[in-house]
């Protein structure tokens, strides 16, 4: 499975500002992370099929992102780490939320506010210089997110 060629430039890009996505097929994981790595990216997958609640979402992020032993697990300590990331080598991140729509179904305000988090993260590293791409992929798109 490709990914879609639009992810595939802004990803290959010199001048990749980052951004908040969303598609709706599957991404190729592998193909993702290959391409994120020959760009110097940090490459996260968060793997949504089983998530339905916040704890959930925030244990299944804190394992894949790799945060550190005292994250709080709450909204405000996933937004810390997010804008932390002293941990990671790379000179930005791409961050792969797939399958939301479990968490939309059963905590859809929940998701808004990762949404929400994810947005301001990204624009954090736009002012520090470093891209941060957070890609979401389900059924159902968020609003207010850039569709590809």
């Amino acid at each position: 499975m490709s990914l879609p060629a639009e992810l595939t430039s802004l990803l290959a890009s010199d001048n990749n500002n980052g951004g908040l996505l969303w598609m709706k097929a599957h991404a190729d994981v592998a193909e993702m992370n290959k391409i994120a790595r020959s760009k110097g990216l940090a490459f996260f997958h968060l793997e949504g099929q089983r998530i339905e609640k916040k704890d959930q979402f925030l244990n299944h992020a804190a394992v894949a992102m790799k945060f550190p032993d005292h994250f709080g697990k709450n909204w405000d300590a996933f937004y810390d780490c997010l804008t932390d990331l002293d941990w990671v080598d790379g000179k930005g991140f791409l961050i792969y939320f797939d399958h939301t729509d479990a968490f939309a179904a059963h905590n859809e305000s929940q998701l808004e506010t990762v949404i929400e988090l994810f947005a301001d993260a990204v624009a954090y590293w736009k002012e520090e210089g470093r891209p941060m791409t957070v890609l979401l992929s389900g059924q159902h798109a968020p609003a207010g997110i850039k569709k590809i």
